[in-house]
C-alpha cells in the first residue's frame, strides 16, 4: 500500500514533466533539443523515458554525447557536449561545404569553410553523398592524415585533396603538391615530408614530391623554374 500511494504521488499534477534543464550546448539550438525531448502535456516525470529522449537528442548533428535525466519535482534535465568543428571538405567549385567533427560525422553545411580548421578539396561524388548528421563516407585516410599533421609541418600545408579512390595530396605553400597515395603509412610519409620540407633536399622549384613508397620520396621540379634559375646563377 505504501508503494502504491508514492507512485500515485509521484503521478500527481506536482510531479509532471512540465520543464527542462539544458547545458552543454552552444551550436545546437534549445529549440532542436526541447523537440526531441517531446515533453507531453500531463505526462509524469517518473513514467518519462530519458533513454529514448537521449537517443533522439543524439540524432542531432552537433551532439556527440548527452546524458538526460529526472530531476525532481518536474524537471528533465539535458547534460550534453557537443562536436568540435575540426575539418571542412568542399567540392571542386567551392560550391558546398561540408563541417566535420572530431568523429568523422558532418555537423553542417555552409557557404564558405570556417577558419582554423584543415580544408580538404574532395571529388563531387564524395561530397554530394553526403549527409548533415551522418559519418562522412569516401574521405577517411584525408581526415586520418589532416588529423595527424604534425606541429612542425601545419605551416607548409595549405589544403588537401581527395578522390573517391582514397588518393590524398596536400598543397603546399609555394603551389608544390604532396602525393600521398591511397595506402602507404602516412605516418612514414609525414617523417620523409619533414627531411624535405625542413632542409634535407634542396626546396627550389620544387613542383611535385611524390610519397607513394613512403621511405623513397621522388622530387618533381618545373623545367621552366629550374630553367630561370640556371640562367640567373650563369648571369651573375
Amino acid at each position: 500500500m505504501i508503494v502504491i500511494a508514492i507512485v500515485v504521488l509521484l503521478e500527481a499534477s506536482y510531479f509532471e514533466a512540465k520543464d527542462a534543464q539544458i547545458s552543454g550546448i552552444s551550436r545546437t539550438s534549445e529549440g532542436a533539443i526541447l523537440q526531441a525531448l517531446d515533453l507531453q502535456p500531463d505526462a509524469a516525470l517518473l513514467r518519462y523515458d530519458t533513454t529514448a529522449a537521449a537517443e533522439r537528442i543524439a540524432e542531432l548533428a552537433w551532439i556527440q554525447q548527452v546524458e538526460v535525466t529526472r530531476q525532481w519535482p518536474s524537471t528533465v534535465r539535458v547534460v550534453a557536449r557537443e562536436r568540435t568543428p575540426s575539418a571542412a571538405i568542399g567540392d571542386r567549385l567551392g560550391t558546398r561545404w561540408l563541417v566535420l567533427g572530431e568523429d568523422g560525422v558532418v555537423v553542417e553545411e555552409r557557404l564558405t569553410p570556417p577558419a582554423s580548421v584543415p580544408v580538404i578539396i574532395a571529388s563531387d561524388e564524395l561530397v554530394t553523398a553526403a549527409t548533415v548528421g551522418a559519418p562522412m563516407v569516401g574521405a577517411e585516410r584525408a581526415l586520418d592524415i589532416a588529423f595527424d599533421l604534425p606541429l612542425q609541418l601545419d605551416p607548409w600545408v595549405t589544403t588537401w585533396s581527395t578522390d573517391v579512390e582514397g588518393n590524398v595530396t596536400a598543397n603546399l605553400v609555394g603551389s608544390a603538391v604532396v602525393e600521398f597515395g591511397a595506402f602507404e603509412d602516412y605516418r612514414t610519409q609525414y617523417v620523409s615530408l619533414a627531411s624535405i620540407l625542413n632542409g634535407g633536399a634542396p626546396r627550389a622549384c620544387l613542383r611535385t614530391i611524390d610519397l607513394s613508397v613512403a621511405d623513397n620520396p621522388i622530387l618533381h621540379r618545373d623545367p621552366e623554374c629550374m630553367r630561370i634559375a640556371e640562367e640567373m646563377t650563369d648571369s651573375s
